[in-house]
C-alpha cells in the first residue's frame, strides 16, 4: 500500500479488515502517517523515506513502540533529516515493543541508534548506513551475536575510528553469504573481531589520501579470520584510478576497492607486494589492468617478479594496457641469477595494449618465449590484441616458433575490465566511484 491519498488510504485500511499490510510512505505523504499508525500490529512490511522531521513523524515513531508480530521488513531512510542531540537514542529497546523476532530484513539509513535489540532470531539481511552518531564496535558485535541467521550485511559510514571491544573478542557469522563495508576508517577495526565463513563474498570499499599505503589497514590482524579466502584460484588487479583487488576461490571471494583523488604510480608495486599476505601459490589466473610502474633495473627486486615467484600453479596471465616490461622480464629465466623458471605451469599469455607498439617489449616478449621454450616450458597460447600494433608483422612468424598457438589481431577498442579473462563483472568499482563523488 503506497500511502499517497488520505481518502484512498482510509478506504483501503477499512476494506482490508485484518489482512497484513505492506506500507510505503514517502516525504510528500506525511499527512497519512497518523492514519496508518494505529494499525502497526497488521504491518507485514514498512518502508519510510523522508528528509525532515515533523511532529507527525515524531508521533508516528512513538507508535512503533507497540508490537508488530507480522512485520518481516522494516526500512527507514532519513538521509537528509536534521536530528538534534536530544534524538541521539531515537530507536531504543522499545522499538516494536522490543521484539524483532519476526523481522527478516532491516534497513536503517541516517538513524541514531545503538542497536540495542536482543531478539532477532530470524533476521537474515541488515543494512546500516550514515548513522548520525557512530555506533561502537561493541554494539555492532552485540547486534551480530543476537542475529545468528544473518546472510547479508551492508555497512556504510557506520562505525568509529577506534574499537572499544576486547582484543580477544571474536564473533562468528556462520550463515554469512555477503558482507560489504564502505567507510573511510580502517575496516580492520571491525574485521579484527569477526570470523568470515567459507563461501562468503566480502567487499571492502574505502577512500584514502596521497600518503602511505592503506590496503593492509583494511584487513584483520589475522587472515585466518577470512575463511572465505583460504584458497585463491584467480586474482584481478586494476590500477586504472586507484588500487582495486579481487581475490576469488572455491571458498569465497574478497574485493578491495579504493577511491582517491590522487594518482601515485608507486602504489602499483605496493599492491602487488600486498598480495604476498595471502596464500596465492594455488592461483591459476592473474589479470592486471594498467600497471604503470616503470620496470626495475634489477628484475629480481621488481614487484612483478616477487609476485610471480610464489605463483607456481599459474596457468593464465592477462596484462591489459600495461606499459612496461616488468612481467615479461620476470617470466624470462635469463633475467634472474639462478635461471629460475617462474610460473612453470603457465600456458597462456594474453596482452592488450593501446598506443604505438614498443620495439623493446616486442623483443623481450620474443626472447622470453624463446628462452622458456629452450628450457622445456613452452607456452601453449599467446594472445595479442593491439592498438594499433604491439609487434611488427614481420616478427610474428618468429614468435610462432615458440608458442603452440598464436593469436594476433589489431583492435581500436579497449576491452572493458569485466571482459578480461578471469573476471566476471567488476563494474561495481566504477559505479561506486561515481556515487562517492
Amino acid at each position: 500500500m503506497a500511502c499517497k491519498d488520505l481518502d484512498k488510504t482510509n478506504a483501503y485500511i477499512q476494506r482490508s479488515r485484518k489482512s497484513p499490510l505492506e506500507v510505503r510512505i514517502r516525504r510528500e505523504d506525511l499527512e497519512v502517517l497518523l492514519l496508518v499508525a494505529p494499525h502497526v500490529d497488521r504491518f507485514k512490511a514498512l518502508t519510510l523515506s523522508f528528509d525532515w522531521w515533523t511532529q507527525d513523524v515524531r508521533e508516528f515513531i512513538e507508535h512503533l513502540n507497540s508490537a508488530a508480530p507480522l512485520l518481516k521488513k522494516l526500512a527507514i531512510n532519513l538521509y537528509n533529516a536534521k536530528i538534534s542531540d536530544s534524538d541521539s537514542t531515537l530507536f531504543e529497546t522499545t522499538l516494536l515493543d522490543g521484539n524483532l523476532s519476526s523481522l527478516r530484513e532491516l534497513r536503517l539509513y541516517g538513524l541514531c541508534t545503538n542497536l540495542p535489540w536482543k531478539n532477532m532470531s530470524n533476521l537474515t539481511s541488515f543494512e546500516f548506513s550514515l548513522a548520525r552518531s557512530k555506533t561502537s564496535i561493541t554494539q555492532l558485535l552485540d547486534f551480530f551475536e543476537h542475529a545468528p541467521l544473518l546472510r547479508g550485511i551492508k555497512l556504510s559510514d557506520s562505525f568509529p575510528s577506534v574499537s572499544n571491544a576486547p582484543t580477544e573478542r571474536l564473533v562468528s557469522l556462520p550463515h554469512l553469504k555477503f558482507f560489504r563495508i564502505y567507510d573511510d576508517v580502517a575496516h580492520s577495526i571491525l574485521l579484527n573481531h569477526l570470523h568470515v565463513p567459507t563461501g562468503a563474498s566480502v567487499t571492502l570499499e574505502f577512500r584514502f589520501g596521497p600518503h602511505g599505503f592503506p590496503l593492509p589497514n583494511y584487513l584483520p590482524r589475522s587472515l585466518d579470520n577470512l575463511g572465505n579466502v583460504s584458497r585463491i584460484t584467480s586474482i584481478n588487479l586494476d590500477f586504472d584510478f586507484s588500487p582495486f583487488v579481487r581475490l576469488r576461490g572455491p571458498s569465497g571471494n574478497l574485493r578491495m576497492a579504493s577511491s582517491t583523488d590522487f594518482l601515485i604510480p608507486r602504489w602499483d608495486g605496493h599492491t602487488l607486494r600486498f598480495l604476498n599476505k595471502f596464500h596465492i601459490s594455488s592461483a591459476k589466473s592473474l589479470a592486471v589492468l594498467r600497471y604503470t610502474t616503470p620496470a626495475d633495473s634489477n628484475t629480481e627486486e621488481s614487484a612483478a617478479y616477487q609476485t610471480l615467484l610464489t605463483m607456481n600453479d599459474l596457468r593464465t596471465l592477462t596484462l591489459t594496457i600495461c606499459v612496461n616490461l616488468s612481467f615479461i622480464l620476470a617470466l624470462n629465466p635469463s633475467h634472474n641469477a639462478s635461471n629460475t623458471v617462474l610460473c612453470p605451469k603457465l600456458e597462456k599469455l594474453v596482452l592488450y595494449t593501446e598506443g604505438q607498439g614498443e620495439d623493446s617489449l616486442a623483443d623481450e616478449l620474443l626472447e622470453m618465449a624463446k628462452t622458456r621454450a629452450s628450457m622445456g616450458v613452452r607456452l601453449s597460447n599467446i594472445v595479442m590484441v593491439c592498438w594499433p600494433e604491439l609487434i611488427s608483422k614481420e616478427k610474428v612468424p618468429d614468435l610462432r616458433n615458440y608458442a603452440a598457438n598464436l593469436e594476433y589481431r589489431l583492435s581500436w577498442k579497449t576491452p572493458r575490465w569485466y571482459a578480461v579473462p578471469g573476471d566476471e563483472v567488476n563494474d561495481d568499482k566504477y559505479r561506486l566511484a561515481s556515487q562517492r563523488r
